[in-house]
Protein backbone atom coordinates (compact mmCIF):
# COMPACT_ATOMS: atom_id res chain seq x y z
CA UNK A 1 0.00 0.00 0.00
CA UNK A 2 2.75 2.46 0.95
CA UNK A 3 4.56 1.85 -2.33
CA UNK A 4 1.38 2.72 -4.23
CA UNK A 5 0.86 5.87 -2.13
CA UNK A 6 4.44 7.08 -2.69
CA UNK A 7 4.25 6.32 -6.42
CA UNK A 8 0.99 8.26 -6.80
CA UNK A 9 2.45 11.14 -4.78
CA UNK A 10 5.53 11.23 -7.02
CA UNK A 11 3.43 11.27 -10.18
CA UNK A 12 1.17 14.00 -8.80
CA UNK A 13 4.16 16.07 -7.71
CA UNK A 14 5.85 15.74 -11.09
CA UNK A 15 2.64 16.78 -12.84
CA UNK A 16 2.02 19.79 -10.61
CA UNK A 17 5.64 20.87 -10.35
CA UNK A 18 6.85 20.09 -13.86
CA UNK A 19 9.10 22.74 -15.41
CA UNK A 20 11.45 20.80 -17.66
CA UNK A 21 14.02 22.44 -19.91
CA UNK A 22 14.72 26.04 -18.86
CA UNK A 23 17.70 26.90 -21.08
CA UNK A 24 19.87 27.75 -18.08
CA UNK A 25 22.31 25.50 -16.22
CA UNK A 26 20.70 22.49 -17.92
CA UNK A 27 21.98 23.75 -21.29
CA UNK A 28 25.50 23.97 -19.87
CA UNK A 29 25.31 20.46 -18.43
CA UNK A 30 24.11 19.30 -21.84
CA UNK A 31 27.15 20.83 -23.50
CA UNK A 32 29.44 19.02 -21.07
CA UNK A 33 27.62 15.72 -21.56
CA UNK A 34 27.80 16.05 -25.33
CA UNK A 35 31.57 16.53 -25.22
CA UNK A 36 31.84 13.13 -23.52
CA UNK A 37 29.89 11.65 -26.44
CA UNK A 38 31.68 13.49 -29.25
CA UNK A 39 35.19 14.07 -27.92
CA UNK A 40 35.95 11.86 -24.91
CA UNK A 41 37.56 12.07 -22.46
CA UNK A 42 36.61 15.63 -21.59
CA UNK A 43 38.25 17.46 -18.69
CA UNK A 44 35.55 20.13 -18.52
CA UNK A 45 35.83 23.73 -19.61
CA UNK A 46 33.70 25.54 -17.03
CA UNK A 47 32.01 25.30 -13.64
CA UNK A 48 29.24 23.07 -14.97
CA UNK A 49 31.06 20.65 -17.23
CA UNK A 50 33.51 19.71 -14.45
CA UNK A 51 30.65 18.23 -12.42
CA UNK A 52 31.40 14.77 -13.76
CA UNK A 53 28.89 12.70 -11.72
CA UNK A 54 26.12 14.63 -13.46
CA UNK A 55 27.61 15.10 -16.94
CA UNK A 56 28.63 11.44 -17.24
CA UNK A 57 25.16 10.26 -16.19
CA UNK A 58 23.56 12.73 -18.59
CA UNK A 59 25.86 11.55 -21.37
CA UNK A 60 24.82 7.94 -20.75
CA UNK A 61 21.12 8.86 -20.96
CA UNK A 62 21.72 10.86 -24.14
CA UNK A 63 23.58 7.91 -25.65
CA UNK A 64 20.58 5.67 -25.02
CA UNK A 65 17.70 8.06 -25.77
CA UNK A 66 19.29 10.45 -28.24
CA UNK A 67 18.85 14.20 -28.47
CA UNK A 68 15.63 15.72 -27.24
CA UNK A 69 13.77 16.85 -24.17
CA UNK A 70 13.05 13.24 -23.14
CA UNK A 71 16.70 12.74 -22.21
CA UNK A 72 16.58 15.87 -20.05
CA UNK A 73 13.45 14.68 -18.26
CA UNK A 74 14.71 11.13 -17.72
CA UNK A 75 18.01 12.37 -16.26
CA UNK A 76 16.25 14.70 -13.84
CA UNK A 77 13.64 12.15 -12.76
CA UNK A 78 16.35 9.51 -12.26
CA UNK A 79 17.99 11.61 -9.56
CA UNK A 80 14.57 12.35 -8.03
CA UNK A 81 13.73 8.66 -7.72
CA UNK A 82 17.16 7.89 -6.27
CA UNK A 83 16.84 10.62 -3.62
CA UNK A 84 13.34 9.54 -2.59
CA UNK A 85 14.51 5.92 -2.30
CA UNK A 86 17.64 6.77 -0.30
CA UNK A 87 15.73 9.02 2.13
CA UNK A 88 13.20 6.26 2.69
CA UNK A 89 15.98 3.73 3.24
CA UNK A 90 17.73 6.05 5.69
CA UNK A 91 14.63 6.52 7.84
CA UNK A 92 13.83 2.80 7.68
CA UNK A 93 17.30 1.92 8.95
CA UNK A 94 16.78 4.19 11.95
CA UNK A 95 13.14 3.58 12.85
CA UNK A 96 11.60 0.84 10.73
CA UNK A 97 9.82 0.25 7.45
CA UNK A 98 6.79 2.48 8.01
CA UNK A 99 8.97 5.43 9.01
CA UNK A 100 10.95 4.87 5.81
CA UNK A 101 7.78 4.90 3.71
CA UNK A 102 6.64 8.11 5.38
CA UNK A 103 10.03 9.72 4.76
CA UNK A 104 9.85 8.73 1.09
CA UNK A 105 6.38 10.30 0.84
CA UNK A 106 7.53 13.52 2.50
CA UNK A 107 10.57 13.74 0.22
CA UNK A 108 8.58 12.99 -2.92
CA UNK A 109 6.27 15.95 -2.35
CA UNK A 110 8.64 18.52 -0.85
CA UNK A 111 8.75 21.57 -3.18
CA UNK A 112 12.50 22.12 -2.84
CA UNK A 113 13.01 18.57 -4.11
CA UNK A 114 10.36 18.59 -6.83
CA UNK A 115 11.56 21.95 -8.15
CA UNK A 116 14.78 20.15 -9.17
CA UNK A 117 13.12 16.88 -10.18
CA UNK A 118 12.22 17.85 -13.75
CA UNK A 119 15.16 20.06 -14.71
CA UNK A 120 18.68 18.70 -15.09
CA UNK A 121 20.63 19.99 -12.10
CA UNK A 122 23.18 18.74 -9.63
CA UNK A 123 21.19 19.37 -6.45
CA UNK A 124 19.38 16.06 -6.00
CA UNK A 125 22.43 14.00 -6.96
CA UNK A 126 24.57 15.88 -4.45
CA UNK A 127 21.98 15.46 -1.69
CA UNK A 128 21.58 11.75 -2.44
CA UNK A 129 25.34 11.20 -2.26
CA UNK A 130 25.62 13.00 1.08
CA UNK A 131 22.66 11.13 2.55
CA UNK A 132 23.81 7.71 1.35
CA UNK A 133 27.30 8.41 2.60
CA UNK A 134 26.01 9.37 6.04
CA UNK A 135 23.96 6.17 6.18
CA UNK A 136 26.93 3.95 5.29
CA UNK A 137 29.28 5.64 7.74
CA UNK A 138 26.68 5.81 10.50
CA UNK A 139 26.11 2.06 10.24
CA UNK A 140 29.80 1.15 9.94
CA UNK A 141 31.30 -0.86 12.78
CA UNK A 142 34.85 -0.45 14.03
CA UNK A 143 36.11 -3.55 12.20
CA UNK A 144 37.36 -4.47 8.74
CA UNK A 145 33.87 -4.77 7.22
CA UNK A 146 32.91 -1.49 8.85
CA UNK A 147 35.99 0.27 7.51
CA UNK A 148 35.14 -0.89 3.98
CA UNK A 149 31.59 0.41 4.45
CA UNK A 150 32.95 3.72 5.72
CA UNK A 151 35.36 3.98 2.78
CA UNK A 152 32.40 3.50 0.43
CA UNK A 153 30.53 6.23 2.32
CA UNK A 154 33.56 8.49 2.04
CA UNK A 155 33.63 7.79 -1.69
CA UNK A 156 30.07 9.06 -1.88
CA UNK A 157 31.13 12.19 0.00
CA UNK A 158 33.81 12.63 -2.65
CA UNK A 159 31.15 12.30 -5.35
CA UNK A 160 29.10 15.00 -3.58
CA UNK A 161 32.11 17.34 -3.62
CA UNK A 162 32.59 16.69 -7.33
CA UNK A 163 28.94 17.65 -7.77
CA UNK A 164 29.39 20.92 -5.88
CA UNK A 165 32.35 22.05 -3.80
CA UNK A 166 30.06 23.61 -1.17
CA UNK A 167 29.41 20.05 0.06
CA UNK A 168 32.52 20.53 2.18
CA UNK A 169 30.50 22.90 4.39
CA UNK A 170 28.38 20.00 5.66
CA UNK A 171 31.39 17.67 5.77
CA UNK A 172 33.45 20.13 7.83
CA UNK A 173 31.85 18.68 10.97
CA UNK A 174 33.78 15.44 10.42
CA UNK A 175 36.94 17.16 11.70
CA UNK A 176 35.54 17.92 15.17
CA UNK A 177 33.89 14.48 15.28
CA UNK A 178 37.28 12.90 14.59
CA UNK A 179 38.80 14.84 17.49
CA UNK A 180 36.17 13.77 20.01
CA UNK A 181 35.75 10.26 18.60
CA UNK A 182 31.97 10.32 18.96
CA UNK A 183 29.41 9.33 17.79
CA UNK A 184 31.51 7.85 14.96
CA UNK A 185 34.67 5.89 15.91
CA UNK A 186 37.90 7.55 14.79
CA UNK A 187 39.05 4.65 12.64
CA UNK A 188 35.71 4.69 10.83
CA UNK A 189 36.18 8.38 10.05
CA UNK A 190 39.74 7.73 8.88
CA UNK A 191 38.40 5.07 6.51
CA UNK A 192 35.82 7.61 5.34
CA UNK A 193 38.61 10.08 4.60
CA UNK A 194 40.47 7.42 2.62
CA UNK A 195 37.40 6.76 0.48
CA UNK A 196 36.77 10.46 -0.15
CA UNK A 197 40.44 11.02 -0.87
CA UNK A 198 40.49 8.22 -3.43
CA UNK A 199 37.68 9.86 -5.42
CA UNK A 200 39.11 13.38 -5.20
CA UNK A 201 42.69 12.34 -5.91
CA UNK A 202 41.46 10.25 -8.81
CA UNK A 203 39.76 13.32 -10.30
CA UNK A 204 42.88 15.41 -9.71
CA UNK A 205 45.02 12.82 -11.52
CA UNK A 206 42.56 12.87 -14.41
CA UNK A 207 42.85 16.65 -14.62
CA UNK A 208 46.63 16.42 -14.44
CA UNK A 209 46.80 13.92 -17.29
CA UNK A 210 44.34 15.91 -19.39
CA UNK A 211 45.45 19.47 -18.65
CA UNK A 212 48.61 19.42 -16.55
CA UNK A 213 46.80 21.12 -13.64
CA UNK A 214 45.53 18.70 -10.93
CA UNK A 215 43.60 21.46 -9.16
CA UNK A 216 41.97 22.88 -12.27
CA UNK A 217 38.37 22.24 -11.21
CA UNK A 218 38.90 24.14 -7.96
CA UNK A 219 40.43 27.11 -9.76
CA UNK A 220 37.36 27.22 -11.99
CA UNK A 221 35.02 26.88 -9.00
CA UNK A 222 36.66 29.64 -6.97
CA UNK A 223 36.49 32.03 -9.91
CA UNK A 224 32.80 31.22 -10.37
CA UNK A 225 31.88 33.54 -7.47
CA UNK A 226 31.84 36.60 -9.73
CA UNK A 227 28.95 35.07 -11.70
CA UNK A 228 26.63 34.74 -8.67
CA UNK A 229 23.57 36.98 -8.81
CA UNK A 230 23.19 38.44 -5.32
CA UNK A 231 19.73 39.76 -6.22
CA UNK A 232 18.60 36.12 -6.15
CA UNK A 233 18.62 36.41 -2.35
CA UNK A 234 15.27 38.16 -2.60
CA UNK A 235 13.64 35.62 -4.91
CA UNK A 236 11.07 33.68 -2.91
CA UNK A 237 12.64 34.64 0.43
CA UNK A 238 11.23 36.70 3.27
CA UNK A 239 14.25 38.57 4.60
CA UNK A 240 14.38 40.96 7.56
CA UNK A 241 17.83 41.04 9.15
CA UNK A 242 21.01 39.20 8.06
CA UNK A 243 21.58 37.34 11.36
CA UNK A 244 18.13 35.70 11.18
CA UNK A 245 17.56 35.62 7.41
CA UNK A 246 18.88 32.05 6.95
CA UNK A 247 16.43 30.84 9.59
CA UNK A 248 13.61 32.70 7.84
CA UNK A 249 14.52 30.87 4.63
CA UNK A 250 13.73 27.61 6.43
CA UNK A 251 10.59 28.76 8.20
CA UNK A 252 8.95 31.14 5.70
CA UNK A 253 9.53 29.81 2.21
CA UNK A 254 7.32 27.98 -0.25
CA UNK A 255 10.17 25.58 -1.04
CA UNK A 256 9.88 24.09 2.46
CA UNK A 257 6.25 24.73 3.35
CA UNK A 258 5.33 23.28 6.73
CA UNK A 259 8.40 21.04 7.00
CA UNK A 260 10.48 22.84 9.58
CA UNK A 261 7.47 23.85 11.67
CA UNK A 262 6.39 20.21 11.91
CA UNK A 263 9.97 19.03 12.44
CA UNK A 264 10.19 21.45 15.38
CA UNK A 265 7.06 19.88 16.82
CA UNK A 266 8.60 16.44 16.30
CA UNK A 267 11.75 17.40 18.20
CA UNK A 268 9.68 18.92 21.00
CA UNK A 269 7.62 15.73 21.06
CA UNK A 270 10.65 13.66 22.06
CA UNK A 271 11.41 11.96 18.75
CA UNK A 272 15.08 11.44 19.59
CA UNK A 273 14.22 9.60 22.82
CA UNK A 274 11.88 7.27 20.95
CA UNK A 275 14.69 5.93 18.73
CA UNK A 276 16.46 2.75 19.78
CA UNK A 277 19.90 3.93 21.02
CA UNK A 278 21.61 1.23 18.93
CA UNK A 279 20.13 2.73 15.75
CA UNK A 280 20.69 6.45 16.40
CA UNK A 281 24.16 6.89 14.96
CA UNK A 282 23.30 7.49 11.27
CA UNK A 283 20.75 10.14 12.24
CA UNK A 284 23.18 11.72 14.71
CA UNK A 285 25.75 12.05 11.93
CA UNK A 286 23.17 13.44 9.49
CA UNK A 287 21.98 16.02 12.02
CA UNK A 288 25.57 17.11 12.68
CA UNK A 289 26.23 17.49 8.96
CA UNK A 290 22.97 19.36 8.40
CA UNK A 291 23.67 21.72 11.30
CA UNK A 292 27.23 22.38 10.09
CA UNK A 293 26.01 23.11 6.57
CA UNK A 294 23.32 25.46 7.81
CA UNK A 295 25.65 27.37 10.15
CA UNK A 296 28.44 27.75 7.61
CA UNK A 297 26.11 28.84 4.81
CA UNK A 298 24.67 31.38 7.25
CA UNK A 299 28.14 32.64 8.14
CA UNK A 300 29.01 32.89 4.43
CA UNK A 301 25.90 34.97 3.80
CA UNK A 302 27.87 37.51 1.74
CA UNK A 303 29.57 34.81 -0.36
CA UNK A 304 26.62 32.55 -1.20
CA UNK A 305 23.08 33.17 -2.36
CA UNK A 306 20.43 32.27 0.24
CA UNK A 307 18.96 29.72 -2.11
CA UNK A 308 16.83 26.98 -0.49
CA UNK A 309 18.84 24.34 -2.36
CA UNK A 310 21.80 25.11 -0.09
CA UNK A 311 19.65 23.87 2.79
CA UNK A 312 18.64 20.63 1.09
CA UNK A 313 20.51 18.46 3.60
CA UNK A 314 18.85 20.25 6.51
CA UNK A 315 15.48 19.57 4.84
CA UNK A 316 16.27 15.87 4.46
CA UNK A 317 17.35 15.63 8.11
CA UNK A 318 14.09 17.34 9.10
CA UNK A 319 12.14 14.86 6.95
CA UNK A 320 13.72 11.88 8.71
CA UNK A 321 12.96 13.35 12.15
CA UNK A 322 9.40 14.17 11.14
CA UNK A 323 8.85 10.73 9.61
CA UNK A 324 9.95 9.01 12.83
CA UNK A 325 7.59 11.21 14.86
CA UNK A 326 4.67 10.54 12.54
CA UNK A 327 5.37 6.83 12.68
CA UNK A 328 4.88 6.96 16.47
CA UNK A 329 1.58 8.88 16.31
CA UNK A 330 -1.88 7.35 16.38
CA UNK A 331 -3.12 6.40 12.92
CA UNK A 332 -5.74 9.15 12.62
CA UNK A 333 -3.33 11.91 13.60
CA UNK A 334 -0.65 10.51 11.31
CA UNK A 335 -3.05 10.43 8.36
CA UNK A 336 -4.34 13.95 9.08
CA UNK A 337 -0.86 15.50 9.29
CA UNK A 338 0.38 13.66 6.22
CA UNK A 339 -2.65 14.77 4.23
CA UNK A 340 -2.14 18.39 5.31
CA UNK A 341 1.58 18.23 4.51
CA UNK A 342 1.14 16.70 1.06
CA UNK A 343 -1.82 18.94 0.17
CA UNK A 344 0.00 22.11 1.21
CA UNK A 345 3.08 21.08 -0.79
CA UNK A 346 1.01 20.43 -3.91
CA UNK A 347 -0.73 23.76 -3.43
CA UNK A 348 2.56 25.62 -3.04
CA UNK A 349 3.95 23.99 -6.18
CA UNK A 350 0.78 24.70 -8.15
CA UNK A 351 1.25 28.48 -7.83
CA UNK A 352 4.78 28.40 -9.25
CA UNK A 353 5.60 29.65 -12.75
CA UNK A 354 6.22 26.58 -14.93
CA UNK A 355 7.43 28.77 -17.83
CA UNK A 356 10.23 30.96 -16.43
CA UNK A 357 11.68 31.46 -19.94
CA UNK A 358 8.42 32.32 -21.65
CA UNK A 359 10.00 34.89 -24.00
CA UNK A 360 12.38 32.22 -25.27
CA UNK A 361 9.56 29.71 -25.66
CA UNK A 362 7.50 32.21 -27.64
CA UNK A 363 10.52 32.96 -29.85
CA UNK A 364 11.05 29.28 -30.63
CA UNK A 365 7.35 28.74 -31.33
CA UNK A 366 7.27 31.70 -33.71
CA UNK A 367 10.33 30.40 -35.54
CA UNK A 368 8.73 26.96 -35.86
CA UNK A 369 5.53 28.46 -37.29
CA UNK A 370 7.41 30.63 -39.79
CA UNK A 371 10.22 28.37 -41.05
CA UNK A 372 10.62 30.38 -44.26
CA UNK A 373 11.40 33.65 -42.47
CA UNK A 374 13.91 34.87 -39.92
CA UNK A 375 12.47 35.78 -36.51
CA UNK A 376 14.33 38.25 -34.28
CA UNK A 377 14.35 38.43 -30.50
CA UNK A 378 16.39 39.61 -27.56
CA UNK A 379 19.98 38.40 -27.77
CA UNK A 380 19.71 36.50 -24.47
CA UNK A 381 16.60 34.66 -25.68
CA UNK A 382 18.20 33.81 -29.01
CA UNK A 383 21.20 32.42 -27.17
CA UNK A 384 19.03 30.33 -24.84
CA UNK A 385 17.12 29.00 -27.85
CA UNK A 386 20.19 27.32 -29.38
CA UNK A 387 19.26 23.83 -28.18
CA UNK A 388 15.50 24.02 -28.90
CA UNK A 389 16.30 25.26 -32.40
CA UNK A 390 18.79 22.44 -32.90
CA UNK A 391 16.08 19.97 -31.90
CA UNK A 392 13.77 21.61 -34.47
CA UNK A 393 16.64 21.50 -37.00
CA UNK A 394 16.06 25.18 -37.78
CA UNK A 395 18.35 28.20 -37.83
CA UNK A 396 15.92 31.05 -38.55
CA UNK A 397 16.58 33.15 -35.44
CA UNK A 398 18.60 36.32 -35.07
CA UNK A 399 19.11 38.99 -32.43
CA UNK A 400 17.24 42.28 -32.54
CA UNK A 401 17.09 44.63 -34.33
CA UNK A 402 15.57 43.08 -37.41
CA UNK A 403 15.40 44.35 -40.97
CA UNK A 404 12.39 46.43 -42.05
CA UNK A 405 9.49 44.12 -42.81
CA UNK A 406 10.99 41.32 -40.72
CA UNK A 407 9.44 39.34 -37.89
CA UNK A 408 10.27 39.91 -34.22
CA UNK A 409 9.11 38.72 -30.81
CA UNK A 410 8.72 41.60 -28.35
CA UNK A 411 6.91 42.19 -25.02
CA UNK A 412 3.27 43.08 -25.58
CA UNK A 413 3.59 46.35 -23.67
CA UNK A 414 6.38 47.48 -26.04
CA UNK A 415 4.66 46.46 -29.27
CA UNK A 416 3.49 49.02 -31.85
CA UNK A 417 -0.21 49.61 -32.32
CA UNK A 418 -0.13 47.95 -35.73
CA UNK A 419 1.71 45.02 -37.17
CA UNK A 420 0.95 42.44 -34.48
CA UNK A 421 0.66 39.02 -36.12
CA UNK A 422 0.27 36.72 -33.10
CA UNK A 423 -0.14 36.95 -29.35
CA UNK A 424 1.70 34.72 -26.88
CA UNK A 425 0.01 35.13 -23.49
CA UNK A 426 1.84 33.45 -20.63
CA UNK A 427 0.30 30.12 -19.58
CA UNK A 428 -1.28 30.27 -16.11
CA UNK A 429 0.08 28.38 -13.14
CA UNK A 430 -1.42 24.95 -12.41
CA UNK A 431 -3.72 26.44 -9.81
CA UNK A 432 -4.56 29.32 -12.11
CA UNK A 433 -5.52 26.89 -14.88
CA UNK A 434 -7.78 24.99 -12.46
CA UNK A 435 -9.50 28.16 -11.23
CA UNK A 436 -9.96 29.33 -14.81
CA UNK A 437 -11.51 25.99 -15.77
CA UNK A 438 -13.89 26.24 -12.80
CA UNK A 439 -14.88 29.78 -13.80
CA UNK A 440 -13.45 31.26 -10.59
CA UNK A 441 -10.92 33.60 -12.20
CA UNK A 442 -13.04 36.77 -11.67
CA UNK A 443 -13.05 36.13 -7.92
CA UNK A 444 -9.26 36.32 -7.57
CA UNK A 445 -7.90 39.75 -6.47
CA UNK A 446 -6.01 41.57 -9.21
CA UNK A 447 -2.49 41.50 -7.64
CA UNK A 448 -2.79 37.74 -7.07
CA UNK A 449 -4.47 37.17 -10.43
CA UNK A 450 -1.49 38.58 -12.32
CA UNK A 451 0.89 36.14 -10.65
CA UNK A 452 -1.52 33.25 -11.09
CA UNK A 453 -2.98 33.74 -14.57
CA UNK A 454 -0.15 35.64 -16.28
CA UNK A 455 3.06 34.88 -14.36
CA UNK A 456 5.29 35.95 -17.26
CA UNK A 457 4.93 39.02 -19.51
CA UNK A 458 2.89 38.43 -22.65
CA UNK A 459 4.90 38.32 -25.88
CA UNK A 460 3.71 39.23 -29.39
CA UNK A 461 4.99 38.49 -32.86
CA UNK A 462 5.20 41.65 -34.98
CA UNK A 463 6.20 42.53 -38.50
CA UNK A 464 8.28 45.67 -38.51
CA UNK A 465 7.29 48.53 -40.79
CA UNK A 466 8.91 49.10 -44.14
CA UNK A 467 10.03 46.69 -46.78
Amino acid sequence: MWLAIVTVAMLASLYVGWVGFIASDDSLYHQGAMRWLTDPPFAGSDHWSTRFPLTLTFAAVLAVLGQGYVAFGVTAILFYVVLVAITGRFAASVAGTRAGCIAALLTATLPVVVSHATTVSVDLLEAAALLAGALLIGRAGDDRAGWLRAAAGGGLFGVAILCRETSVLALAILGPLLVIGRPIPRRVLIACAVGAGAVLIGEALFQYVMTGDPLRRYTIAFNHDEHIDRAANKEGNFLLWPPIDPLLVLMVNDDFGLLFWLAGAAIAGGTWRSIDPSRRRPLALLLCMAAAGFVLVSVLYSKLVLNPRYFMLAALAAIVVLAIWLDRLEAQWRALILAAFVASNLLLMSVGNAHPRWAMEALVDAAARHPGETVAGEASDVRRADLPMAILNQTNLRSLPTAPGGLAIVPADAAPARGVIAHYPSPPTRLGALLRTLGLEPLVPAPIARRMFAPSPEQVLIRTTGG
